[in-house]
């Protein structure tokens, strides 16, 4: 977080709306693309993200520290998203930017990109929310365990099922069964 977005934060939090329309603004496709790989539809991922973004203005007082922002705001994206899940069960579909997501196994070009997206597809909600905070997100493990409220061994353990499950997904995927 620079300087800028603390100031903004600052005078959000003293009321300035102006100020919360620029944090909006800086924000909205990091809530959406949280949003988007849990439920999986654009349409729902707008949604979702306003009302996130309401929750935030609303809960914006109850911030500690603004340093915290980026994970304070990603927590209550997936929590908005998790309970929209929880209520209206929807079809899942993916549709993630995952190119920082590549991995050593997966290979450069659309066809790999492809492949990571739709093997993407077939992990548990749980499993595919740890690996995109974690690779195309950045957030650390302690991170992660803040936001989704789950103990630091639990997303451990997410993220190395993930990926195990990933590397049989993309290893099947390219007719490399071992």
């Amino acid at each position: 977080m620079n300087e800028r977005d603390i100031a903004l934060i600052r005078a959000a939090r003293s009321g300035s709306t102006e100020a919360f329309t620029v944090i909006v603004k800086n924000y909205k496709n990091f809530v959406y693309r949280i949003i988007l790989t849990t439920l999986q539809s654009r349409q729902d991922a707008e949604d979702v993200s306003q009302e996130v973004f309401i929750k935030a203005y609303r809960s914006l007082p109850k911030l500690r520290d603004e340093q915290t922002f980026p994970s304070w705001l990603a927590q209550i994206a997936t929590r908005t998203a998790l309970d929209w899940v929880q209520s209206k069960h929807k079809n899942q579909t993916v549709e993630l930017d995952s190119e920082r997501f590549v991995t050593q196994d997966v290979q450069s070009g659309m066809n790999a990109r492809l492949d990571l997206e739709q093997a993407l597809r077939q992990l548990s909600v749980e499993h595919r929310l740890v690996t995109v905070l974690r690779a195309v997100h950045g957030f650390d493990y302690e991170e992660i365990a803040r936001i989704l409220d789950i103990p630091i061994g639990t997303v451990r353990s997410r993220l190395h099922n993930a990926r195990m499950h990933l590397r049989q997904l993309l290893q099947d995927e390219r007719g490399d069964k071992s």
